[in-house]
Order: C-alpha cells, then structure tokens, then sequence
C-alpha cells in the first residue's frame, strides 16, 4: 500500500517543505508517500548546489515579489507557479531501487503514462527528463534525505518563459537572447499541446492511477499525522532561513542548463576584446553572438560540433575557447 496525500494549493515555502519534512520524518515502519500540491503564488527555487545569487537576479525578485527558496536536492533554477501540478514520491531507501537510474525509471513512469493517456507523444529521457515531442514538459529532481529517497516533479499547464528569462542573472543580453530562444523551443505546456487541457485534478487523478499501475500497489488516501506537520514546520524553518538561501554548495557551473544537451555560455578570447554568446544543443553550436569580431563570418559556425572546432572543450568554457577561435582566425571558413 502507498498512501496518497491530496494536498491541495499550498504556500510557496509548503510547496518544498512538504517532501523535506516527510523525507525526515520517514522511518522504515511508516508507509511511502506520494504527494499531490501546487503553489499557491509565484516563487523561484534553486538547487541544493547552486548559489542563488550567481544564478537569480536577487533584487529584480525582490521588486517583484517573487520569493527565492533554495532545496535540499540537486538541480537548477526554476519558476513555479499555481499552473503547474507537483508530484512528490517519498520512499523509505530499503524499498527503493538501487541506482538512482533505476530511482527515477520507477516513479517517473507514471507521469509520462498519464500523459500518453491525453494522447501526447511523452517519453522518459535518461535519466530523468519527461518530454512530450522532444519538448520538456515536466521538471524533476531527486536525491536522499534522511531515511528516504525522493523523486519529485512538475507538469507544466502553462509557463511564462520571459518572466523565467527575466529573472536569470545574465553576464549580457545576447546571452539572455539566446537562453530565452532557446528556453522557448525547448519547453512545452499542456496549454501549448492541447485545445482542451485536461483540469488539475483529471491530471491529478490520472498520474495517482498511473502510479498504481506502474508501482503495482494501490494508492489509498490518507493525511499527515502529528509527526510529520513537526517535521514539515521545521523544514520551513529551515528553508525559510536567509543563510540556507543564500548559502549553496562551493560548485560553480560555467553554462546555463535549458534542457537535455541545452546550454548557454558567455566567454571571452584570452588575448583580444572579442566576447562570446554561445548556445550548444548537444554538442552542436546551435546559435551565437559576438562583439568584437566579425558577426557574419561567426555565424557560419551555426551546426558545426563543438568538438571539432575546439578540442579542448571539455577543459574551459566553450565560449572562451570559441573567442580565442575567433580572435585567432577572424574568417573561421
């Protein structure tokens, strides 16, 4: 038996402190959880190895309004908002695959079958992004906390791409050009892939049957016991703090993520005034721009791998590399 909690629409703090606190408070005896909730307001949330302030523009969310939590779970930054549906899996780690491949194959299969179910083209892209027509449609992230090991995820009914791409901390605004292209051509909603999308709780419902299905146990309703309202409270306090925000893990990552194989970089030729904006979709320059060089002959790069033009890549940030190119060989025919 798994139990199912529908919680309904939340506080952007609850939101994360949901599965925090219930990952603490799992023991062996107490049964695997699967949550249902969505934000009540707008927030951003950063991963556990980020530092918020490299990656958020911290005073224009500030001005805004939009609160910046960071979570005890890898991952990057992401916007969330009442118009998108979170799913939260909380299992004891004796009950739980082995690998953390194995870990999401088993609890993300049941988003992507409900999915299939409204007739879209959804599939599982190791290790764990859901896409629907090449497109992600759902964030995830998972990891072990306390006892437990969690999988939690989203599904997109709408998005707002330009508040996402406004809210980056972006070195220039190519570079915000290129992540906000290539956050539009990579993301896609429920509201973008269907005339009639389906309500929250038809989605809702949908996801928990395909869990039964999936898992092979039934979902049965049930509620947060006295324990565990505790252990959510104090990971609100937890997450609430300014100092766990603002802290981050010492990992600094040169691009931006925008999907599977989807980075942006900005860099800078070592020896010349050249700069470089420089978006990579699997290993491929997929777009660019560049001050400091000649533009046109620069964009005739567009569709050569990386690797080819700069083998050294995987050593330094592409678009430092990609500026020496340029700086070094102005017409790069």
């Amino acid at each position: 038996m798994i139990r199912r909690l529908d919680l309904g629409f939340v506080t952007p703090l609850r939101s994360q402190a949901i599965y925090h606190g219930l990952a603490e408070a799992m023991d062996a005896g107490r049964p695997d959880t699967i949550v249902f909730c969505a934000p009540a307001e707008p927030y951003f949330c950063v991963g556990y190895h980020q530092h918020a302030a490299d990656v958020l523009d911290l005073a224009l969310c500030r001005r805004r309004g939009w609160p910046v939590l960071r979570r005890r779970i890898g991952g990057g930054a992401v916007y969330l908002d009442r118009h998108q549906l979170f799913y939260q899996a909380i299992v004891h780690r004796s009950r739980a695959p082995f690998s953390v491949e194995r870990v999401y194959a088993a609890y993300l299969a049941a988003p992507v079958l409900a999915l299939e179910r409204f007739g879209l083209d959804a599939a599982l892209r190791a290790p764990n992004e859901i896409e629907v027509g090449g497109r992600r449609i759902a964030g995830t992230g998972g990891g072990q906390i306390g006892e437990a090991m969690v999988v939690v995820g989203n599904v997109l009914f709408d998005f707002p791409d330009a508040r996402m791409a406004r809210a980056w901390k972006a070195p220039s605004r190519p570079f915000r050009r290129l992540a906000h292209d290539g956050l539009r051509s990579c993301l896609t909603t429920l509201a973008r892939e269907l005339d009639t999308p389906p309500s929250m709780q038809a989605l809702r419902d949908t996801i928990a049957a395909a869990y039964a299905e999936t898992l092979g146990e039934d979902l049965v309703a049930g509620a947060l016991t006295a324990r565990e309202v505790e252990a959510i409270e104090a990971a609100e306090r937890e997450l609430a703090s300014r100092a766990f925000v603002l802290e981050g893990a010492a990992r600094r990552v040169a691009g931006l993520k925008i999907a599977r194989g989807v980075y942006v970089y900005e860099g800078r030729a070592a020896s010349a005034e050249v700069r470089v904006s420089l978006r990579v979709r699997d290993g491929v320059i997929d777009d660019l721009a560049v001050r400091g060089a000649d533009s046109d002959a620069a964009r005739r790069l567009i569709g050569r791998p990386v690797r080819t033009l700069l083998p050294a890549s995987e050593a330094r940030n592409p678009a430092d590399l990609l500026g020496d190119f340029l700086a070094s060989r102005p017409d790069p025919r």
